[in-house]
């Protein structure tokens, strides 16, 4: 079972380019070594549109997928597919790429199993499962959306439009749901919903665009940071 590290962090819905650009500092080598961050954790939907046979969407994403892809320091790198970016494991070849299927996976912190995903499996709706299953098709992917780039390009401007932060009222009722599918006694940190909260032994990670926030494993505790480049995590 992998081992979460002291230093490590998390990074979760920058989604990208649509909403700055505060993550090519945060992947520098400079503020990685000045940090001296141990393992990096993508929670999903770092892109706000990327998935694979669509050379169109690698174009438009080519900055930070050379970034992500040029990361050669001594740091283990993992990425959970969001509901944004998906069948990564071409477009990434250097990094462990863990999809939905395989998500959450367990790992350690200190004695404490935690189980990590991008948020989007357990309390979705049927309708999300089935829509999820679609966008993820290969074949679809490959045959019919690079057909049809005009159809990319209308996505691509209404994500550049949509509002992508928002405080949910009924967050706790959610969480509540997504628990039973866990074992009490693990520790659950998820992505997707850009909340920046800890319920019980819920971790509901910031968005990078929403709150400018990261988390980050400071002696075996799991703390938020607000990024402020000039100045130590």
């Amino acid at each position: 079972m992998i081992k979460i590290e002291n230093r490590a962090i998390f990074i979760a819905d920058v989604h990208y380019p649509h909403h700055g650009d505060k993550i090519f500092d945060l992947l520098s080598v400079t503020f990685l070594q000045k940090n001296k961050i141990s393992q990096i954790f993508f929670l999903g939907d770092i892109f706000d549109i990327l998935f694979e046979n669509t050379q169109y969407l690698i174009n438009y994403n080519k900055k930070l997928i050379q970034v992500i892809n040029s990361i050669d320091i001594n740091i283990r790198i993992s990425y959970f597919e969001g509901n944004h970016d998906f069948n990564l494991r071409g477009i990434l070849p250097n990094i462990t790429i863990y999809s939905i299927e395989n998500q959450p996976q367990q790992m350690l912190l200190g004695n404490k199993i935690v189980s990590i995903s991008h948020g989007d499996k357990y309390e979705m709706g049927l309708r999300y499962r089935i829509y999820s299953k679609f966008i993820r098709n290969s074949f679809i992917i490959k045959y019919l959306i690079p057909l049809k780039n005009t159809l990319l390009a209308k996505q691509i401007s209404k994500l550049k439009k949509k509002k992508i932060c928002k405080k949910l009222d009924n967050f706790t009722q959610i969480v509540n749901k997504i628990l039973s599918n866990y074992n009490s006694e693990e520790l659950v940190i998820e992505a997707h919903y850009h909340q920046g909260v800890i319920i019980d032994n819920y971790i509901s990670l910031p968005s990078l665009a929403c709150q400018n926030m990261i988390a980050i494993v400071e002696n075996g505790e799991i703390l938020f940071k607000k990024i402020k480049f000039n100045t130590p995590l």
